[in-house]
């Protein structure tokens, strides 16, 4: 693309508990790009009479914006799927999520075994991309992976618990950006990948 920061949000769908307790959705995506957030005073019916007049509702703009009903391969197709084949030529890539405790960050990330979310997928194209880079003289690339937790600006190697001390983030020629002193996995399968995140 031509930006080096890409924003998605994903809206998820309320859950039976919200349901339930009679809660309606505040949040509306349109086009794509926008999300319009609608002031719940007005749709229950409060009146606000500091506020009579004024609207509270606001739209925000996003690189992608994404409705409750999206799937998790047009997830992966709208967040990270473009970010691999530069992957491939040695490039640096991140995809984080972030939000709040409840809101979907692990289902959209790791999924389940019947919808894998965008990690599953974004690996097994890397394989896909890997098994298409093999020729008869050509070997073909080399997967390895690092699993490191951070927080609270503490970098913990998930690989090798034992090995949490003083890690911190480094970069090198040829290398690129990588954790000093946390384990180093070679992986040929996601099979593997996830038999090391387990």
């Amino acid at each position: 693309g031509t930006a080096n920061i890409a924003v998605a949000v994903r809206v998820r769908p309320l859950s039976q508990k919200e349901v339930m307790r009679g809660a309606f959705p505040t949040l509306e995506v349109h086009d794509g790009r926008t999300i319009d957030v609608m002031d719940p005073d007005d749709k229950m019916g409060g009146l606000d009479y500091l506020r009579l007049g004024q609207n509270k509702d606001r739209s925000y703009a996003f690189d992608h914006a994404m409705e409750p009903g999206i799937t998790q391969q047009s997830a992966f197709e709208k967040t990270t799927s473009e970010l691999l084949p530069d992957v491939m030529q040695g490039r640096n890539a991140c995809c984080f999520a972030y939000g709040a405790t409840g809101s979907g960050k692990t289902f959209t990330m790791t999924g389940s075994d019947v919808l894998p979310g965008v990690i599953p997928q974004s690996i097994d194209t890397l394989f896909e991309f890997a098994e298409k880079a093999r020729t008869p003289v050509r070997e073909g690339p080399v997967v390895t992976m690092q699993y490191v937790e951070i927080y609270n600006e503490s970098i913990k190697d998930l690989l090798q618990p034992t090995n949490n001390s003083n890690l911190d983030v480094r970069e090198a020629p040829g290398r690129g950006t990588y954790v000093a002193g946390a384990a180093e996995a070679e992986v040929a399968s996601r099979a593997e990948v996830e038999e090391l995140l387990l």
